[in-house]
């Protein structure tokens, strides 16, 4: 009997659980949250579907998730004339990415003819000024509304519905008026993949009440959050290095269409007002003038909207224009571009410090009355905006004018993946890219470390890029090795960074193309035109033989490490070849990556999956009869022949893991090896069997690990694991009690002398010379003296620490410093002498006689100065190195950094590899793969990755 009166209570309870969830769920009434304006008001077409309904709740009462936007849009398009849908991008994820195209019914069938006149307005080598007149007179406006590139900042893109709604069904008079003479493209979503992240946060966390406090997970979301996209990518970041397919299908449209208006929907700290443009200073000095006059003209009309509401705002104050990866990219080619950011919040609301409550609704109604206010501003300025960029496109290739006698050259070299990569990126934004076909000698030259150049010969093969074109602005901005930036600028921020340690540079302050790609540029003071021919894509070419004995692929290339990846995940074996190399007349760069027959006895249609693996990677193969190598190079039964293991990869993620980096680095292992591995959650490590690994990757983070995971590690490694750790990863196994031996720089004054003796031995060892007659002597030098003995006693360990405290309020927000690679290690191959390195406020490491400083700060050159120098007496400002006589050290080379900074960084390592046990830490600076873009680094990385089990670790023989 009790055991039916059991089944019977449960039976009614999941009865009855359903009506109570309904009671438990329905919302709690909250007057403060009653917005009192309307999101839509006017008359409506009937015959067009209300975002309402199609939504299934009132628009702006909550968020709208990426599938029930794109389903309102397509709806929509089979409702109305007025609006034309273009998918011009897919997500990661399979999202599409649309652009909705608005106007009347005519305008819209003449799309093509507006782009094609748009064209010829914006090549003034082809166009002239009565032809321009003609066609401005006949152009509408074009304006590119473009709303929440950060997933996590919703209330843009669903303005954005707001706003097509409003556009394709509203009767009113002055909606009609403003659609005869202009075409409206909406990118109403610009991050579908994180935003259905984060609607899936609010649904997971929405509760009974409303929760009006922005500290909780509802606003906030889970780790990674929704910010960026599938690969942690903040899109936002992207304009001009192109690495995401959301980013690649925009600014390819963008570009065609070159709209006269581009604004950008964002939010931002939950307790702030609205920003509206123009931004302050800096300013990129690359972008028209005249924008910054129209900047103002939009700016008036959006704040008397504002003001006409009662709504709170303020414009610039924190925005800057200088970083040219932003939605401002579209500046440089013309473009007036405004950005929203309205105070972020889930759709619960916020409440203020001022005790009131501001809705979600609120936040959309900001964000719509803005895009209206912009658009009639736009309605009214647009033929005196065309006749101002018809002005500057003419600047723009003006044989007298700024852009007029500028050539950006990158140097032929073996690279030819990562030079093909970069010919790509400028292609794509319609900047005309050129190849010497001869030795090109010009009279003078400056380098990416600023030296001057006379009678530089520009070898055959060269990419030649002339400034004077009409993307002449973008070109200058994403090549010259500087950004401008006024007097005025750097004393105020001088003085923030003394006073308090804030800055006005809101991004990075150098990311020039050449320096991130990691290949030698100059800059030639003349429009070279001469000797040069349109550059083509060339198609790789292999030298197969049926009798080969071996396969070889170019180490200078990057794709060769991912040739050697993915052959060992196919079961292949293959090996580095540590040394120049020549094989019956062909040479190869060291690292080059070998596959012989002999290593792979049992591998059927082994010549076949080199073939298969090779085309994949577009990369070129020579085939070999013969392993004699030439001279005195290696033969490949050598030991500069190295096998190498195949790589079992982990990344550590999630907990305090910057998700930013994390994304990179998960990205490059997709993108550059394309093979498998594993995301680790940090919090789950003690559980994890890590013997399925060779290979762990810690990127930067935000907290240390604790000394349990550390030791974790630490016997993992000495059991012959490869550990590598990434910025703030880094500096924790380099703490004081970490497990490197290699030290952050906090923590190494108490041997500062055994450092810089390390440092001198270094030196020393790549010297070019040898003093015959000492060697050769038969009698003991009485006079022999160490290489310390006339350095300066050395600082006390307080004062050096106390010196670092000062230098270390200077450092940078992100700037390039000049590398030297050690070009006898494994892990530099395909990298140049001087790499450039990206650096911010990152950890600096000391490596001495008990680790292997791979990339040091600081190039040597001659010490050219008059005044006697730090150079001249040995000893550069009292810190912890030595420089050698008459050297000086080069360490800027592009970007804002303070002399104090760079006393800091100088000479300490970027990238270090150390032995423990039978394993190997690897640990750089910074963050190796910085936005998928910094490809210099990254050749490093890719090579710990998959080089670092055979090379760096003890190998083992399987019986």
């Amino acid at each position: 009997m009790k055991s039916i009166q059991k089944w019977f209570v449960l039976l009614l309870g999941i009865a009855v659980m359903p009506a109570y969830s309904a009671i438990l769920m329905k919302p709690i009434k909250d007057p403060d949250l009653q917005y009192k304006g309307e999101l839509l008001t006017g008359t409506y077409n009937e015959n067009i579907t209300p975002p309402d309904d199609l939504l299934g709740f009132p628009i702006g009462s909550r968020v709208a998730d990426p599938t029930q936007i794109h389903s309102a849009i397509m709806h929509w398009a089979g409702q109305s004339d007025r609006l034309q849908v273009v998918e011009y991008a897919r997500t990661h994820e399979g999202r599409p990415l649309v652009a909705v195209f608005i106007s009347t019914p005519a305008l819209l069938s003449e799309l093509d003819t507006i782009k094609s006149n748009i064209d010829k307005l914006a090549n003034p080598l082809n166009t002239s000024d009565s032809q321009a007149s003609n066609i401005i007179d006949s152009l509408p406006a074009v304006a590119w509304m473009a709303y929440s590139i950060h997933g996590n900042e919703t209330s843009g893109a669903d303005a954005a519905l707001t706003a097509i709604y409003h556009l394709i069904a509203s009767e009113d008079k002055d909606v009609e008026a403003l659609l005869d003479d202009m075409v409206v493209v909406i990118d109403p979503m610009m991050n579908p993949d994180g935003r259905a992240r984060f609607a899936k946060s609010l649904e997971q966390y929405r509760g009974t009440a409303p929760n009006v406090d922005d500290q909780s997970l509802l606003h906030r979301g889970d780790w990674p959050y929704g910010r960026t996209n599938h690969y942690f990518f903040d899109l936002n970041r992207d304009f001009f290095y192109l690495t995401q397919p959301e980013t690649v299908g925009r600014v390819e449209m963008i570009n065609d269409w070159r709209p006269q208006l581009m604004i950008d929907g964002h939010e931002m700290g939950s307790q702030d007002t609205y920003l509206m443009g123009p931004p302050r200073q800096p300013l990129n000095q690359n972008i028209d003038p005249n924008l910054q006059k129209w900047a103002k003209t939009f700016a008036r009309d959006q704040s008397s909207a504002f003001d006409k509401k009662g709504w709170r705002y303020y414009t610039g104050e924190w925005f800057e224009n200088w970083y040219p990866g932003y939605s401002n990219y579209s500046e440089y080619r013309g473009t007036m571009h405004i950005l929203y950011e309205q105070s972020r919040m889930a759709e619960d609301g916020v409440r203020r410090p001022e005790g009131t409550v501001q809705t979600y609704i609120e936040s959309v109604h900001h964000q719509f009355v803005s895009t209206l206010a912009n658009l009639k501003t736009l309605d009214k300025n647009s033929k005196a905006m065309y006749r101002d960029y018809w002005q500057g496109r003419k600047n723009n290739v003006a044989s007298k004018g700024k852009f007029a006698n500028r050539t950006y050259v990158v140097m032929a070299n073996d690279n030819v993946g990562r030079t093909s990569a970069l010919v790509s990126r400028l292609l794509a934004q319609d900047i005309n890219v050129y190849v010497a076909d001869k030795d090109i000698e010009v009279d003078r030259a400056t380098t990416q470390l600023g030296e001057v150049k006379e009678d530089l010969i520009i070898p055959k093969g060269s990419l030649v890029i002339p400034n004077r074109q009409p993307e002449a602005p973008l070109i200058a901005a994403i090549m010259e090795f500087d950004a401008g930036v006024n007097d005025a600028v750097l004393l105020e921020e001088r003085q923030k960074t003394l006073r308090d340690g804030s800055s006005l540079m809101y991004d990075t302050t150098a990311w020039n193309l050449t320096m991130m790609y990691g290949l030698e540029s100059v800059t030639v003071p003349e429009n070279i035109t001469r000797n040069v021919s349109p550059y083509s894509l060339s198609t790789p070419s292999h030298a197969f033989v049926d009798n080969a004995i071996a396969w070889i692929v170019d180490g200078a290339d990057d794709r060769s490490v991912a040739f050697a990846a993915r052959l060992m995940e196919r079961g292949v074996h293959v090996r580095y070849i540590d040394r120049d190399s020549e094989f019956q007349d062909t040479t190869f760069n060291r690292g080059s990556i070998a596959v012989t027959v002999t290593d792979n006895p049992n591998k059927k249609d082994l010549a076949q999956t080199i073939k298969q693996t090779a085309d994949e990677l577009k990369i070129s193969v020579t085939a070999t009869t013969s392993g004699f190598g030439e001279g005195d190079l290696p033969e490949w039964g050598g030991k500069h022949f190295d096998l190498l293991t195949q790589p079992q990869i982990a990344i550590l993620s999630h907990g305090n893991f910057a998700s930013y980096d994390v994304g990179a680095t998960w990205y490059s292992l997709d993108t550059h090896l394309g093979i498998r591995h594993s995301q680790i959650d940090v919090n789950s490590l003690n559980r994890t069997d890590l013997r399925r690994y060779n290979v762990i990757i810690l990127p930067t983070s935000y907290g240390a690990l604790d000394k349990q995971k550390q030791a974790l590690l630490d016997e993992w490694v000495k059991n012959g694991g490869t550990l590598i750790a990434h910025g703030r990863s880094a500096a924790a196994l380099a703490n004081k009690d970490g497990i490197a031996k290699v030290k952050t720089i906090e923590n190494s004054f108490e041997k500062a002398l055994d450092y810089d003796i390390s440092l001198t031995r270094e030196y020393m060892a790549g010297e070019d010379k040898v003093d015959r007659k000492a060697a050769m002597s038969h009698t003991l030098d009485a006079d022999y003296t160490f290489p310390w003995d006339d350095l300066p006693k050395p600082l006390k360990e307080d004062e050096l620490t106390r010196r670092d405290k000062w230098l270390s309020h200077f450092m940078p927000s992100g700037a390039m410093v000049a590398g030297r690679t050690d070009q006898q290690h494994w892990l530099t191959a395909g990298t140049p002498e001087v790499l450039p390195l990206l650096y911010s406020n990152q950890p600096l490491l000391m490596s001495a006689d008990n680790s292997e400083a791979v990339v040091r700060a600081g190039v040597f050159g001659p010490n050219d100065s008059k005044k006697k120098t730090a150079g001249e007496s040995k000893k550069t400002a009292d810190l912890w190195f030595t420089l050698p006589e008459n050297k000086a050290l080069n360490v800027r080379m592009s970007g804002l950094l303070w002399p104090e900074a760079q006393q800091r960084i100088a000479n300490t390592a970027y990238l270090t590899r150390e032995r423990s046990g039978k394993g190997q830490i690897i640990l750089f600076s910074g963050q190796p793969n910085f936005r998928g873009a910094a490809l210099g680094t990254n050749r490093l990385l890719l090579n710990a990755i998959v080089y670092g089990p055979g090379l760096g670790s003890q190998k083992h023989v399987s019986l």
